[in-house]
């Protein structure tokens, strides 16, 4: 798991890398340009697209993986609460002798 997590970490560092190019001077700042696209401007005038969503009320409640998620954690808790009552975690009375 350990070499997944160390290769995964030395790839993505390596993608951060800045990249070199060949037509850049050294001390030289590349320019930075912008063009306008007239695709962009015809989007501008597109027609607009209208989208009705109707979710229908009601349902069944439980079978939400949000409940479910949390009925399972409730589970888990209620069944760590049994174990720890049966095996009387309380440690026991001590007794100092002196």
């Amino acid at each position: 798991m350990r070499t997944l997590i160390l290769t995964l970490g030395i790839l993505s560092g390596a993608l951060a890398l800045p990249t070199s190019h060949a037509n850049v001077l050294p001390g030289s700042v590349p320019a930075i340009s912008a063009v306008a696209n007239v695709d962009a401007l015809e989007m501008s005038q597109a027609p607009q697209i209208n989208v009705e969503v109707n979710k229908g009320g009601g349902g069944r409640w439980y079978a939400s993986p949000v409940w479910i998620a949390i009925g399972g954690v409730a589970l888990v808790l209620v069944i760590l609460l049994i174990v720890m009552a049966a095996r009387g975690g309380g440690g026991g009375t001590t007794v100092v002798r002196g």
